[in-house]
This record gives structure tokens, sequence and C-alpha cells, in this order.
């Protein structure tokens, strides 16, 4: 499985759900690390490269930061953002990082986890570039939502159980018990998986999910129904969502598990 986004894909991806998902979710992972200046950081699958910019501004000039991913479009778009902050960009797949062992202080990957097609073989490229004494974290989500689970349940009825299914992937991950052993079999130490729960503010559901939609891999198979169809779709998610419904916006919980490990 793999998070591929082309078009303007990454654009939208940046400009919505950067601040509404996942911006919030990189300043929790920034704050778990303790970046300090100086170190050398790696953010893998960085995307667009929020996480990444936010770790430039903790680790300061003296620092090193550099941005991975295998998406063509989505690096070009973190390098646009970031340009002036003096921030590496590698496109690479993650099991064979032609980088030196020992590079970083500092590994992290926000969401980027169970897109990974080998995960030992990541976990293994993770310990190889930490200095001894480094220190690796990444979130991976815990489950589903109650959008994620009403976003689902429409694309299954109005485009296909195909592409319901590459959607609800996003959301299929190990357990934190098997986030543990998975970490710890890759040689870290001090090993610990933390739940984290933050509440989601977004758009109703007229206005998001066609951004949404529009930001995903399967935007394609979005845009390709007529009005009606996505007219019908956006509705199955906004009755499904009532109970979330504050004013002009949903709000729901919504949770990560953060995965830390030591070399």
């Amino acid at each position: 499985m793999t998070f591929q986004l082309s078009g303007n894909g990454p654009e939208i991806y940046e400009k919505v759900m950067v601040p509404l998902w996942f911006g919030r979710w990189a300043e929790a992972l920034i704050e778990t690390l303790r970046l300090k200046a100086g170190e050398n950081v790696l953010d893998v699958a960085c995307g667009t490269g929020v996480t990444t910019r936010l770790a430039k501004t903790k680790v300061g000039p003296e620092g090193r930061v550099d941005g991975l991913d295998i998406n063509t479009s989505m690096l070009a778009k973190a390098e646009e953002i970031a340009d002036g902050l003096e921030i590496g960009w590698i496109e690479s797949d993650v099991g064979e990082i032609a980088l030196p062992s020992r590079t970083y202080d500092v590994l992290m990957s926000q969401h980027g986890y169970h897109y990974f097609p080998d995960k030992p073989a990541a976990l293994s490229e993770f310990h190889r570039l930490l200095r001894p004494g480094g220190r690796m974290a990444f979130s991976i989500w815990d489950g589903h939502s109650p959008y994620t689970q009403a976003i689902a349940a429409a694309l299954a009825q109005h485009i296909s159980s195909e592409i319901a299914s590459k959607q609800r992937s996003q959301r299929e991950t190990p357990s934190a018990d098997e986030l543990a052993t998975q970490v710890s079999n890759a040689g870290f130490s001090e090993v610990e998986v933390r739940r984290q729960e933050l509440m989601i503010d977004v758009p109703l559901a007229e206005e998001f999910v066609p951004l949404h939609l529009g930001s995903m891999p399967i935007a394609g198979a979005f845009m390709a129904l007529d009005a009606d169809a996505q007219a019908a779709l956006i509705t199955d998610v906004s009755e499904a969502l009532e109970p979330f419904v504050q004013g002009d916006r949903i709000i729901y919980a919504d949770a990560v598990h953060m995965a830390i490990g030591y070399k």
C-alpha cells in the first residue's frame, strides 16, 4: 500500500488537510521528540513537509533536517513551501535509503508507517541511520474515526467496494502491542507506544468531503461521479455525522498511536 497523489492533490492536501488534520498531529509528534538545537533529523514519508518544517524551527540553522518521500509531486510541493528554510529533500523508497549509517540524531514519521510495504526493512533502515543514543518516533492512526467510517460507507454505496476498501485501508493499522513488538524486533530499546487523542474540527460535509476526497489517492473515482451521485454521497456522510455537528462544524474525536524507541 502506498499513498500517491498527482495533479492538484498535493496542493489541496497542504491547504486543507494539513491545517485541519495533519498540522495538529505534527505538533504533537514534534512535542514528543523534544528536538534540540543543532540536532540532525530525518522526516520519513514527509508528504508536503509540515512536520519537516516544524523540525527545522526547533533545531535551528546549526541542525540538519531532511524530508524523505517516494511521491515526486508531494516533495515538489514541500520544497516550494519551505523555500529558504535550508531543508534537504530526498526522493526514495523507505526500505533502501542511500545515506550513510549513523547520520541522524532523530528519525520521525507522521502517518507514514502503515503505507510502508516492508515494515521490518523500514525499521531496520531507521535503526541503521540513527547515531548511538539517537531516538525515533512515528505516529499512526489508531483505527477509524466517526468521519472516516462515514466516508468509507458512502464510498461503498456510491462508487464501489474496491474504492471503499482502498480508502478504509489507511486506517487499518497495527495494535499498540503489535507496534511495540515490531519496533523492539528492529533493535530499538526503551520502546513505548502512547495513545494520543485530539478533537478534530472540520467544515460541514458539503464543503469538506469534496476537498478531503480531492486530496486522496481515490480523487479520480470521486470526481468521475456525476453531480447527482456526488451529492448523494455527500448527503450520506452528512446524515451519518449529524450527532457530531456543532453549528457549522463537525467536531469529533480522533486518535493516533505514537511509537517511540531509542538506539
